[in-house]
């Protein structure tokens, strides 16, 4: 009996020790690795960062311009058309009937000009078409930076994610330290036999080696983020905000089927190309119809100065009579196409109810994953306790200290999975309702 008081009373000893080489231990952690508030970057900022240096975005955005400036070109149906030309030519000419022969002189200039009086709606159907593509053009340009937003989300989360792997990696190394230090001083003093130091170096060494993983994945992980902000040339020495509690995000599955068709501008695009494809049909029609313009032109020619004017106006009127069966078939074509963008639109609605219904139903299950993983690492955490408490008062062994260690690790990366696979559930809605 005195025996076992006595292996109890060195156990308490040497646990208080542990104690305070434990406190020293994350006291020097705590200064390697100071918060750099410099450096620390929030969600808001990284999209906005995004927002103005992403390569993709810019590219949708040229895009868009250029449709605006195709619209410019289509709208210059409205406007006279004017040009001038000039002209100048030297010659040898030889006159028979007076024995001369010699060089003449000829200039001309001219300024002409011709509007568009009436083309039966072809100008303003073209135009119609191209500001509807335009528009597209712009709803495209949203559609590429919210998955872009998306992306950059992922990639966030995935830093955040990275980061607390690594924290529990890194406390899986110092508890295996720990380990380490109290089966060597059990061994010291012929309480415990040789093969728990043993175990506890293998262990150490284990975890160490994750942790070396983790820490390259988190590297990874920052540059995949930076890339994304298109700061892919920046180190990778900021940290990210972390989040001080779980957002609260609740939205019937209904709310968000209708925000979805309202909302997604991938939708708006292929409405928009719908429209287009209906006053295509009609363009197609004017095949038929006459035009009327009107024309002007003012000159000067001679072969010396001071030169002879000369000027000139009028109207005409042009008809199609035949032409192959040109227009026939371009009307044909263009309702074929326009049952495509019909189908197109159908099937795009389809998949984005789909889309926003799978979301749905990942984030209430991701949600209800939660509280079970932080329950499992609650008791986890006990369990760990326990068995390092008996352990250390001489009455547990070494086999349950380490797997109970490995329960606790376990637990931790699955609520650290839980908590960042509802966050990307979030953020995954969002893109599939069409928001940020």
């Amino acid at each position: 009996m005195d025996n076992i008081h006595s292996k109890i009373i060195a156990g308490a000893a040497l646990a208080a020790v542990l104690f305070l080489t434990t406190a020293d231990i994350s006291a020097q952690t705590a200064a390697q690795n100071p918060n750099l508030k410099e450096n620390t970057l929030t969600l808001e900022q990284c999209i906005e960062i995004t927002l103005k240096n992403n390569p993709r975005i810019a590219a949708a955005s040229s895009t868009a311009q250029s449709q605006r400036d195709r619209l410019s070109q289509t709208k210059a149906g409205y406007l006279p058309q004017v040009s001038g030309s000039a002209s100048y030519s030297r010659a040898d000419s030889e006159l028979s009937d007076r024995n001369w022969r010699g060089t003449e002189n000829s200039y001309s200039s001219s300024i002409s000009a011709s509007q568009l009086i009436y083309d039966f709606g072809k100008t303003g159907l073209s135009t119609d078409i191209q500001k509807n593509s335009y528009y597209a053009s712009l709803q495209d340009s949203e559609s590429t930076k919210n998955s872009v937003v998306y992306e950059l989300k992922q990639a966030y989360i995935a830093v955040l994610a990275a980061t607390e792997q690594y924290d529990v990696f890194t406390q899986s190394v110092e508890q295996y330290q720990e380990q380490l230090k109290r089966a060597q001083a059990f061994y010291d003093v012929g309480t415990r036999p040789r093969i728990d130091v043993t175990t506890a170096q293998v262990n150490l060494n284990n975890a160490k080696l994750n942790l070396i993983k983790a820490e390259n994945t988190l590297k990874i992980a920052k540059q995949k983020l930076l890339n994304i902000m298109g700061l892919h040339d920046r180190a990778a020495d900021f940290v990210l905000e972390k989040q001080s509690e779980i957002p609260q995000f609740k939205l019937t599955l209904d709310n968000a089927l209708k925000q979805a068709l309202e909302n997604r501008p991938d939708l708006s695009s292929y409405k928009l190309k719908l429209e287009s494809a209906r006053q295509n049909v009609k363009l197609s029609a004017t095949g038929f119809a006459p035009e009327l313009n009107a024309n002007g032109s003012y000159g000067w020619s001679g072969d010396d100065f001071p030169l002879n004017d000369r000027w000139s106006v009028g109207a005409g009127v042009s008809f199609p009579i035949f032409s192959g069966f040109s227009t026939i078939n371009k009307i044909k074509e263009s309702k074929n196409s326009l049952n495509t963008a019909y189908y197109n639109l159908t099937d795009a609605q389809q998949n984005a109810l789909l889309d926003v219904r799978t979301c749905h139903s990942n984030l209430r299950e991701a949600a209800s994953r939660i509280p079970v993983a932080d329950i499992s690492r609650r008791q986890a955490q006990e369990n760990y306790d326990l068995a390092v408490g008996r352990y250390t008062v001489g009455v547990g062994t070494y086999i349950e200290v380490k797997d109970a260690e490995v329960s606790l690790s376990n637990a931790k990366l699955s609520y650290i999975s839980a908590v960042f696979d509802y966050n990307l559930a979030i953020a995954d809605l969002k893109r599939a309702m069409g928001t940020r």
